[in-house]
């Protein structure tokens, strides 16, 4: 015999009462299909085989002239609606949208009842939401109250997925031994827990190979990418195989092999753009860009900075909007034109003080340092160079000091200032060295 489940009786519940408004309003299974539709899929619903989404659900409830609640009021039901808002909101996050993902979990999680283990998941993806936004101060009790429900609850698949996301919550703290612990519990409680789930394992590996990255250590990341890639086999989906690309793309580009970072850059862009991720895909054309620049393909490099600003105006993305306007000012700057970098520059400070993005601000300073020297305001590019230091220092990353301490060298050395130029260029090494080390 089949074992109906609460899901099951769920969704034939739903279908059963869609059928009796049909029938009522004494229209055909084609009629209410119209051109939205097709006649089958609606037999698959009123058979209880396949669950609407909770768009599709309003316009058959339109047409039905029902209140939407009618069809999902039971206690049953209440199960399927709750289910169909959450994987509705995952849905949104996969397709870039994590503002109509955030409304529709907190509105879902202001119900005075869920079944805890919906609560939990609502709070998973809720935290995910605020970390696509870049508000990570919101994600983090998000989280840790989700966290410790899930180990009550000792729902291990859950678990996982939040000692994860707290990694990356940390990573955008750029808190690299924060971000490793979490992603290392994620780990062993997967490797302990026997799942055999290989995206998950590969989207982990991934993140920790992100730390490897930021911590200077680029083959060790390459080789962690490649792991990565390797566990998922051929199922990885479409975000994590894009964000692996992505580290290749970063992690080649350190080591000098630009061809292949470039090749890895346009894997990644591609997928994102897919996707419908605009913001990721401005991070993309971002990377893009600062390959192009090393290649000396500045007009390339300017096409893509641009480009990538202008799709983050039109979503009214203001979070990582300078460091693109700050990549199109260098852009200039490399094609001879430091008047026009200058306006750009001023326009990417203005865009930074609307970021909560330290590192934001940290590149426009370092580009405003380069524009303000080849525009022979020697004090002006000093000024600049010294805030991004001071800016990297507090936001405790050794590799950022390092690469503004070495082109503050450059512009010092270009100035005439040798002895200040060595110490720049000696502080950059130390901090590399002591970055790599940890």
């Amino acid at each position: 015999m089949k074992l109906r489940t609460p899901s099951i009786r769920a969704a034939e519940q739903m279908g059963a009462r869609i059928r009796t408004a049909r029938r009522e309003m004494g229209l055909s299974m084609a009629e209410l299909a119209g051109k939205d539709f097709s006649r089958p899929f609606i037999n698959q619903i009123e058979l209880g085989r396949a669950r609407p989404s909770m768009a599709s659900l309003r316009v058959i409830a339109a047409r039905l002239q029902r209140p939407i609640e009618w069809f999902l009021e039971d206690p049953d039901t209440s199960r399927a609606a709750v289910e169909l808002s959450l994987t509705e909101a995952e849905m949104r996050l996969r397709r870039g949208n994590p503002v109509e993902a955030r409304s529709l979990l907190t509105e879902l999680l202001a119900r005075p009842y869920l079944p805890p283990q919906a609560r939990t998941r609502g709070h998973l993806l809720l935290g995910e939401a605020h970390l696509r936004l870049g508000n990570v101060q919101e994600a983090l009790p998000v989280l840790q109250k989700a966290i410790k429900a899930s180990e009550a609850g000792k729902w291990m698949p859950l678990s996982i997925e939040l000692y994860d996301r707290m990694g990356s919550a940390y990573y955008m703290l750029r808190r690299p031994p924060e971000a490793g612990r979490w992603f290392d519990k994620a780990l062993a409680a997967f490797e302990a827990s026997g799942l055999t789930e290989p995206v998950l394992k590969a989207r982990i590996l991934g993140h920790r190979a992100n730390l490897y990255y930021v911590a200077g250590q680029w083959q060790e990341a390459i080789a962690l990418y490649e792991t990565a890639i390797e566990a998922a086999e051929h199922v990885l989906d479409v975000q994590g195989l894009a964000g692996i690309y992505e580290g290749l793309a970063r992690s080649f580009r350190k080591t000098g092999e630009l061809d292949r970072a470039l090749t890895y850059a346009q894997r990644s862009l591609r997928l994102w753009e897919g996707a419908q991720d605009v913001r990721m895909a401005a991070q993309l054309r971002d990377a893009m860009g600062s390959i192009l620049l090393e290649q000396g393909q500045y007009q390339e490099a300017e096409r893509q900075y641009l480009e990538g600003a202008s799709r983050l105006r039109l979503v009214g993305d203001k979070e990582f909007l300078p460091h693109l306007l700050a990549g199109g000012a260098e852009a200039a700057l490399e094609l001879g034109n430091p008047e026009l970098a200058s306006d750009r520059v001023e326009t990417a400070r203005s865009a930074a003080g609307e970021s909560s993005d330290p590192v934001a601000r940290l590149e426009v300073e370092r580009v405003a340092g380069r524009v303000a020297h080849a525009l022979g305001r020697v004090t002006e590019s000093r000024d600049h160079f010294e805030q991004a230091l001071a800016i990297a220092a507090a936001a405790h990353s050794a590799v950022d000091q390092a690469n503004v301490a070495y082109d503050y060298a450059r512009t010092l050395e270009a100035q005439g200032n040798l002895g200040q130029a060595v110490l720049r260029y000696r502080e950059a090494y130390e901090l590399r060295r002591a970055a790599t080390a940890s």
